[in-house]
């Protein structure tokens, strides 16, 4: 039987503040904390493509929602006036 490894996401409540952090994982190595989903996209892809592995589908999904719930929020924003 194959074993299937994957690169695993959640999110977590940060010790340091109120916010919500984005946690990278796989078996084998060590926890990483990202701010944003942008950053733990791109942490995603470059332990992809160290280890092979693949990141897990549902993990994939919720960071691309992330990625676009900050992209609309930054394009709603106004622009500051000088």
């Amino acid at each position: 039987m194959e074993q299937k490894l994957f690169i695993l996401v959640k999110t977590e409540k940060s010790n340091r503040s109120e916010n919500n952090v984005w946690v990278i994982s796989t078996q084998s190595h060590k926890k990483k904390y990202c701010r944003n989903a942008l950053t733990a996209l791109r942490y995603a892809f470059l332990l992809k493509r160290q280890t092979g592995r693949r990141i897990a589908d549902d993990a994939f999904e919720s960071l691309m929602a992330g990625v676009r719930a900050r992209k609309s929020q930054t394009l709603t924003e106004e622009p500051a006036t000088c």
